[in-house]
Parts: C-alpha cells; structure tokens; sequence
C-alpha cells in the first residue's frame, strides 16, 4: 500500500462511512447526509493531482465552479492533518493551524443514488416537467459562467478534434471495423470545416464560456426535488472553455443512447428559448458535437477492454463501444 493508500484507509476509519466509492481519480466516503471526496495522488495526460499543493488546488477549484453551479449540494474543502499527538483530525475550510496537513477533502451534502438522472432515465422518469426545468437550469448555468476569450477559437478547436481522433484511433483498434475509424475521422474533419464560420460567430457572440466538461446524466441528480449539475471538470480547461452548444451536446447524445429522443427534443427546445440560440446554429454545429462526443465515449469503452477481466464486462464494453460507434456515425453522416 502506497502513502496516500494507507492515508485514505486512515480518513476512512476516522469517518466511519457507511459506504465507499473508488473512481478512477478518487475515493468518495458516504457519511450520513454528507458526502467526502478525496482526489488520488496521480499524474496523466490531462491532469495532474501528484502533490498534496495541487491536491490542495485542485479541491478548491472543484468547490468553486461547482458551487456556483449548485450551490446546495457543495460544502467546502476539509483539511485532514495531524494533531500534536499524531492523531488525524479533520479541520473545515482547510484551516488547519499549528497542524500537519496530510490531505484534503472536498465536502458535499450527500443525495440518493436512486436520484441520478442516468438512473430516472433507466427507470423511465424523466417527466417533461423535470426536462424543462433541466433545461431551464442549463441555460442559467451557461448564461452566468465566465467569457473565454478566444483569437481563433475555431483553429484551437480543431487541434481539440484531432486529439479526439487520435485517441478513437488507438484506442478501438480491433473493436471497431479497420476501415471505419479513418471513415469516422474524415466524417469529423468534413463536419469541422463545414462549421467553422459558425464556431467563429459564436465565439465572437459570446458564446464560449467557462463550461462544465462533463455535462452527462451521470452528473446531474434531483436534490430536494430539483435538478443540481455537479462533477464539472476542474483539472484541465481545455476541457471547459469551450462553446456553450458542445457542451450541453454531451447530454442530448447521452440521451439518444438511452433511447430518450423525445426528452432530448424538449430540453432542446427549453434551451434554445432560455438562451436565445438560434435554431440555425444549433442545426449548424450539432451534428459535428453530438459526434465528438459518441466518438469520444465510443473510445473510453474500447480503451476500458484492455484492463478488463471479467468475460461479461468485456463483452458489454465492446458491445457499448460499437454502439456508440454507429450513433456517432449517424450523428455524422
């Protein structure tokens, strides 16, 4: 067991949860009506949790984009740091003084699982009361996030697309047919060109912002009744300054895959009307977002078949991957 292992088994005893959550990126302790958070020291391609300082960052960077989002779910950043006996105590606001802080924690107040979004879809319950006020909610956060400033945001958003196409290559190399990913790539590109006097209107309207990143049915849940947006990416911006309309692209294509059209086109139309977008843009730039972002799960599922070892997983993986596959293909074609 590595240092910050044996440390986040000493916050968990300290807890007491009735349940812990490991992600690829952290460990989640459920306590009461709370929930803890700590980011697991490790460094990638795209982001960068490996010392304690931008642990430390990294935790309040969370609790601000998300706190502004929905403010009801966050809390704050917990210090957990040793006490003069040696003890690990747990100090709010990551004020620890006279003490040794060993880590940190991001607060939450706790929701039931059964109140994700991707599981009311599951369930059928996603009523066109909730759509529109999802919609609704959106359309907020979107209006209230920062500006990003961009000379060419249509030059940058290319070296985006060929990033994205880079990894769908590697990664689904024997998941997907031989011929289909440079179809798929050439699809994209085409879209690209197709838009870029759209991307450039929209950037210069305002419409690129400091977004969410992550904007899918797993990251929304209904807290006392209404729809809160939380797990916005903070460790990497070029996941997030992005155009508005990409963004909500990753829930209108999650959408589709569950099947879920007819919700998707109310949201759709909640949105258009709560932002001012126009139809023309939204028919302009969406076939080329909503296939990012299939391309994109498509090659996470594929990527997850390397480390798999469960036979029935496997096959699920390979089976989500070729479906994600054929939806961003019809997105594109």
């Amino acid at each position: 067991m590595n240092e910050q292992a044996a440390r986040i088994t000493e916050i968990g005893t300290l807890l007491s949860p009735e349940k812990r959550i490991d992600t690829s990126f952290s460990v989640i302790f459920l306590k009461g009506g709370k929930a803890f958070k700590v980011k697991r020291a490790l460094r990638n391609g795209f982001l960068d949790y490996s010392t304690l300082e931008k642990r430390r960052a990294m935790c309040e960077r969370e609790f601000r984009i998300n706190s502004r989002n929905s403010p009801e779910l966050y809390r704050g950043v917990i210090a957990a740091a040793r006490g003069r006996g040696g003890e690990l105590e747990l100090h709010a606001n990551a004020a620890a003084p006279g003490h040794d802080t060993v880590e940190y924690l991001l607060e939450m107040n706790r929701f039931e699982e059964t109140m994700l979004l991707s599981r009311l879809a599951a369930a059928g319950r996603l009523t066109d009361g909730l759509c529109s006020d999802l919609a609704g909610k959106i359309a907020l956060m979107h209006g209230s996030s920062p500006l990003v400033e961009f000379g060419d945001y249509a030059g940058n958003f290319e070296n985006v697309v060929r990033i994205i196409i880079r990894q769908f290559s590697e990664s689904t190399v024997g998941v997907i047919p031989e011929k289909a990913s440079p179809e798929i790539s050439a699809k994209l590109l085409a879209a690209l060109d197709r838009c870029r006097p759209v991307l450039a209107a929209r950037a210069e309207d305002g419409f690129v912002r400091e977004c969410h990143g992550d904007l899918h049915l797993g990251n929304i849940c209904l807290f006392n009744g209404a729809p809160c947006i939380f797990d916005a990416v903070e460790f990497n911006t070029e996941f997030t300054r992005i155009d508005t309309l990409y963004d909500i692209a990753f829930l209108i294509m999650d959408l589709h895959h569950h099947g879920l059209s007819g919700q998707a086109g109310r949201i759709m139309e909640g949105y258009l009307s709560g932002t001012g977008t126009s139809r023309e843009a939204w028919e302009a730039v969406m076939p080329l977002y909503l296939g990012l972002r299939a391309v994109i799960r498509c090659s996470i599922s594929a990527g997850s078949l390397r480390e798999c070892r469960s036979k029935e997983t496997a096959a699920r993986l390979r089976e989500e991957a070729l479906r994600y596959f054929r939806e961003a293909d019809g997105f594109l074609s």
